[in-house]
């Protein structure tokens, strides 16, 4: 499990005061007066947790900005953590996140972008909701990232930060495999979806290499609609043979699972294991609590910003990152 980074929250939670002072702080900023003794406090405890900063930073009166541009902003997606993260991270290295969303609008994509071009920000983070494949190359002078999606029609290699989903489905099968379950069954998203590909391949990967065998029709099709998984689980339970553990790819579709085993009266885990991908917060709320694969887009969101305000390009152009797996009561 990955280590947590030290933020500024984190330092203002435990010295007592607000986030802005603590950044004020820590970034060397005149903009607001604060008693020595407070800045001894911050510091002293930044340095307890082992927060990094740069010391060496020349403020003036602006900051850099940085600019986001997403394809559409749902409150309920999960995505909304990489917004939240790359806007922390921005604030905590002394840059500004701007965000624009052309809510899936082309024209309006490209008025955004040449606004940013004729702005003065430090660089460009290209993000989509969902993780996908595009082959769109924005028409930027300004550094720029990929963020949850990826080109692969570039001639130059440009920094494209994805989901590690093949590597979630694998563990997300290996953990019940070690378990002891053997009979595991999948419900995926939409088959063409990139997360619901990478993620089967990786399930499929993991039964390969503990030598479980592979059912077919344990693998079914639920669209990440709670409706269609609760339909899908059904046509799972009601087959000669069922499966002893059921991967959904995704905590929604987890739900619909969940329904679908109560409604024919048997137990979580003791009858059938449920397994879960995103660790939304629905995931604890579920009773049994769901096991679940993290999203890792906090994570993903530091990174952009990071890549953008760095003065070197990443040793890897492609860097998948990996979610963490939260054991909970379903498996």
């Amino acid at each position: 499990m990955r280590k947590k980074k030290v933020t500024m929250l984190d330092i203002a939670t435990a010295v007592g005061v607000s986030q802005p002072t603590v950044s004020v702080i820590l970034n060397g900023s005149n903009s607001i007066k604060v008693s020595e003794q407070t800045r001894e406090k911050v510091l002293n405890k930044a340095r307890e947790l082992g927060y990094q900063y740069n010391t060496q930073i020349q403020h003036t009166n602006h900051h850099q900005r940085i600019a986001l541009i997403v394809n559409s902003i749902n409150m309920h997606d999960p995505f909304i953590n990489a917004l939240t993260s790359a806007k922390v991270q921005a604030w905590e290295s002394d840059a500004l996140l701007v965000v624009f969303d052309y809510e899936d609008d082309d024209e309006l994509k490209e008025a955004m972008l040449k606004e940013i071009s004729h702005g003065s920000y430090q660089g460009l983070i290209y993000a989509s909701n969902t993780p996908k494949s595009v082959d769109y190359l924005p028409d930027v002078s300004i550094p720029f990232v990929y963020l949850n999606c990826h080109n692969d029609t570039l001639d130059t290699p440009i920094p494209m930060i994805i989901t590690a989903d093949y590597l979630g489905g694998y563990h997300a099968a290996e953990h019940l495999i070690n378990k002891g379950y053997q009979g595991l069954g999948m419900i995926l998203g939409e088959e063409w979806a990139d997360p619901s590909i990478n993620r089967f391949k990786g399930f499929r990967q993991a039964l390969i290499n503990y030598d479980i065998p592979f059912n077919k029709d344990w693998i079914a099709a639920g669209n990440w609609s709670v409706k269609q998984s609760y339909q899908a689980t059904e046509n799972l339970l009601n087959q000669d043979k069922r499966p002893d553990a059921i991967f959904c790819a995704s905590d929604l579709m987890a739900l619909g699972c969940y329904q679908a085993i109560h409604a024919a009266q048997l137990r979580i885990p003791e009858d059938i294991a449920v397994i879960g991908y995103d660790n939304q917060l629905l995931a604890n709320e579920l009773t049994p609590s769901l096991t679940s694969i993290d999203l890792p887009y906090d994570e993903m969101g530091r990174q952009a910003v990071d890549i953008i305000l760095s003065d070197h390009a990443p040793e890897i152009m492609r860097i998948k990152i990996e979610g963490d797996l939260y054991p909970r009561q379903s498996t």
